[in-house]
């Protein structure tokens, strides 16, 4: 039988992950921001050789999931290259890794349907290629992005309860604790997945 009353005293444990969880998240979609835009414009610009490299790069975090980077970089960079980082820096970096892939694709599309004549206007008026980028065609293409970055932070709050499983204290792994304390993991696990819910929803209003 379920009993939700066993935990309502455990709730508090759970809400201190919140802090930690919000941190993973917002340090990861900035970073991914920061990383986004330049691949975005190197990948528009089609120069050759760099285009092909950010290409590869960015198909491989868009097609392997983000739990076997926080893995690999948190037990195999220590053997391999002797680089030992802390469970948040490595989930973040990680999670931001598969934001920038994600968001370039994002940047690269807002910037791809600006009309050519618009590229055009700005070089017949003299503007350089970084001039009219800055001027015309990335103020234009960034009203496009609203709405799926929005879509991509939601994911990657939810994405950040992958942190669970190199032991950083967010509520995903108080969850885990818990459940594993007080042996009722639906109990403490629908919590959990309470919490996430009113951390995602205003974001998808």
């Amino acid at each position: 039988m379920l009993r939700f009353d066993a935990i309502v005293g455990d709730i508090p444990y759970l809400l201190l992950g919140i802090p930690l969880t919000l941190a993973i998240t917002l340090v990861a979609y900035v970073a991914g921001i920061v990383l986004a835009l330049p691949i975005a414009v190197a990948r528009s610009a089609a120069v050759p050789v760099v285009s092909q490299v950010v290409q590869t790069l960015v198909e491989f975090f868009r097609t392997t999931p983000p739990l076997m980077h926080i893995v690999w970089a948190y037990y195999a960079l220590p053997v391999l290259v002797d680089i030992r980082l802390d469970a948040f820096t490595v989930v973040a970096g990680a999670l931001a890794c598969s934001s920038a892939a994600q968001m370039s694709e994002i940047f690269r599309g807002a910037i791809l349907a600006v009309p050519r004549g618009q590229w055009d206007a700005g070089q017949v008026i003299g503007l350089s290629y970084g001039q009219r980028l800055r001027w015309v065609i990335l103020p234009q293409s960034l009203r496009l992005v609203y709405a799926p970055a929005c879509n991509a932070l939601v994911s990657l709050l939810k994405q950040s309860s992958l942190a669970a499983v190199i032991a950083v204290p967010e509520v995903m792994n108080r969850g885990w604790l818990l459940a594993a304390q007080n042996f009722r993991p639906i109990e403490v696990l629908s919590t959990v997945a309470l919490i996430y819910f009113f951390l995602t929803w205003p974001l998808v209003l």
